[in-house]
């Protein structure tokens, strides 16, 4: 008994550590700032997932909807609404728009908001979680699909599940899908590599793979054991890539992860806001469970704190490592970063926790 005690402790303090999971520090090219927290606003609106330039104007996805601002910053107006959650963007040779919509799959879309669904079905499953693109230079377009239980807010039952139900597909726009990967664990983000190879972010696997676009073979790590939750990925000018991270992981919430019995229990008798789990945002409210050391000292979080929601841009190179990082820190206010966009000179970031739009310099 006193064996599995020391056991039960030794796995609280240092999760994962016995299977070489441990969760590595914020050093190096992450090294924590408040670089984020200090860019400067484009646009503020409600909880924006990813953004997109044409011309002289950005669209947004937030909420149920696709919104239009002028490129330099001014009030959104509605392009177009969807039957489900917005998420990700990207733009067609042709210049049709498509969009990530959950529950319902990939939608096109004019500039001038037109729409309809041209990806629905995959492999005999609906494609009801996409989460990101990547156009290839034959016009077809590669999409994650994270889960094919869980889309939208669900993400979280998703992970406290541990599931591996995503996929990556590629498809002609109009046309059918091709599964080149699946098995994969929360397929969250995808960028082409130098060698034509498809980069995919595995959030609740930590991990970012290269795929082979035949559909041969097996993902091969990129980088592995990522200090947060990998979401989308988009190439950097120069090469490598900007990465979105989430939410960081947490000694308390890897503990809590291979506790299943306390999990199913915690899932079917406390609502999911209050889950012991990550979060785009903090609610600041009592209710939130203690993050092993998230108190505040006359008002103010201290800075050691393990975080529940953090912010965080990361700059890979073309190998995969961290070369340099954008952070709001857990007192900070630009949480859950949801996208990073370079158009040019300029890296535009979704903050879908800060409710804005920022920009940031290209470092």
């Amino acid at each position: 008994m006193a064996f599995e005690a020391l056991q039960l402790v030794k796995e609280f303090l240092f999760p994962g550590r016995h299977s070489g999971t441990a969760i590595p520090p914020l050093d190096g090219g992450l090294t924590p700032n408040d670089a984020l927290e200090n860019a400067d606003d484009v646009v503020e609106l409600p909880e924006p997932d990813d953004v997109l330039l044409v011309g002289d104007s950005l669209y947004i996805s937030s909420r149920n909807a696709v919104l239009r601002v002028p490129a330099a910053g001014g009030s959104p107006v509605t392009v177009a609404e969807f039957d489900g959650e917005t998420g990700a963007l990207t733009r067609l040779p042709d210049g049709q728009i498509l969009v990530a919509v959950a529950g319902v799959g990939v939608a096109s879309m004019t500039e001038e908001g037109r729409t309809r669904v041209v990806l629905s079905e995959a492999g005999g499953l609906p494609v009801h979680c996409p989460t990101d693109f990547a156009v290839l230079d034959d016009g077809s377009v590669l999409v994650t699909d994270g889960s094919s239980k869980h889309f939208g807010q669900k993400w979280v039952y998703d992970l406290m599940e541990r599931n591996s139900l995503g996929r990556l597909l590629r498809f002609e726009p109009g046309g059918t899908a091709t599964v080149l990967a699946d098995g994969l664990a929360y397929a969250s983000g995808v960028a082409l590599t130098e060698d034509g190879s498809a980069a995919v972010s595995q959030a609740w696997s930590h991990r970012i793979s290269t795929i082979s676009l035949t559909g041969q073979g097996e993902p091969t790590p990129l980088k592995s054991n990522l200090p947060g939750y990998p979401g989308r990925l988009e190439p950097a000018a120069g090469g490598g890539f900007w990465l979105a991270m989430f939410a960081l992981r947490t000694q308390l919430v890897e503990f809590t992860l291979t506790q299943r019995d306390y999990v199913r229990e915690m899932m079917r008798t406390i609502e999911p806001d209050y889950w012991i789990r990550p979060a785009l945002r903090s609610l600041n409210s009592g209710l939130e469970p203690l993050q092993g050391g998230q108190i505040r000292k006359l008002g103010v979080i201290k800075p050691w704190a393990p975080p529940r929601s953090y912010g965080l841009v990361v700059r890979l190179d073309a190998d995969g490592h961290p070369s340099s990082s954008l952070h709001s820190r857990g007192g900070g206010t630009r949480h859950g970063v949801t996208s990073v966009r370079q158009f040019g000179d300029r890296v535009l970031v979704a903050v879908r926790g800060g409710d804005c739009v920022v920009e940031v310099n290209d470092r």
